[in-house]
């Protein structure tokens, strides 16, 4: 198997034994109990998580059983993750052209399971735009980068997640949740802002543009918070024309609070 196989292969094993609560070594326990064979040890599971190895054709029914899911959804992962990017592109109608050779890692890295190349660096608005067009057309991308955005160990891992999340323009629920990241999320909210005000500018102009910016569900609700500290008369008609305007439940709620004076971080 390749290695970008059984990096994926493996990520996903791990993503699924946590999603059960069960240690490496329980995980091998239970392999062991289901297949009668004892000989799979927590060193074993460890290094098919790495990637370093990968259950063979005997082993790969007895994991998905273990882990309670069918066969050819680990059996998937076995296919080179660029041809997900291939599928995703046809489906989204685009080609891998459009978007930049990072934004493709990226999907691969998310479509694997590995918040790795998120988690260090910030990405552009550009790349979040690119990403978002191809990754969240995949559930299961989906929920990763909600789970990432939610509890993610780095607040640039988190901040990334809700940077491609808030571009998913069709997802109300999922950019619900990018909102109230961002209320209780201080360290992500202040590199969003940041990266907000380095790309568009603090002036009032600006931000009147940015609280409307029907691409970026995050970008208005930072807009809305740095309009609701500056208090100018057009600060606050800027707010008041977002106020009708924002599909996003919370953005409105967001909204409301600034307008009233409250503070809509928790």
């Amino acid at each position: 198997m390749p290695d970008d196989a059984k990096r994926a292969l493996g990520h996903l094993i791990r993503e699924l034994r946590e999603g059960l609560g069960h240690s490496q070594g329980q995980l091998a326990d239970l392999l062991c109990k289901i297949s009668g064979c004892d000989t799979v040890t927590r060193e074993i599971i460890s290094r098919w998580e790495r990637g370093k190895r990968s259950p063979n054709t005997y082993w790969l029914p007895h994991v998905a059983t273990a882990l309670q899911v069918p066969t050819h959804t680990l059996e998937a992962e076995e296919v080179k993750r660029r041809q997900f990017f291939r599928l995703t592109a046809l489906a989204a109608g685009t080609t891998m052209l459009d978007i930049p050779d990072t934004a493709t890692e990226l999907v691969a890295s998310i479509a694997s399971g590995d918040p790795g190349p998120l988690t260090d660096v910030q990405t552009t608005h550009r790349t979040d735009l690119a990403v978002s067009r191809l990754a969240t057309t995949d559930r299961a991308s989906l929920m990763r980068l909600s789970r990432w955005m939610a509890d993610g160990d780095t607040a640039v891992l988190r901040v990334n997640a809700a940077g491609i999340l808030a571009k998913t323009t069709s997802q109300v629920d999922v950019l619900d949740e990018v909102a109230v990241t961002l209320a209780r999320d201080e360290q992500a909210r202040i590199r969003y802002v940041q990266a907000l005000t380095g790309r568009v500018g603090d002036t009032v102009q600006a931000l009147a543009a940015e609280v409307l910016n029907p691409r970026d569900a995050g970008a208005r609700w930072c807009a809305a918070r740095l309009l609701g500290q500056d208090g100018s008369p057009a600060a606050r008609q800027a707010l008041t024309t977002a106020l009708r305007r924002d599909p996003v439940r919370e953005n409105v709620r967001t909204f409301g609070l600034i307008l009233s004076g409250a503070n809509p971080c928790t």
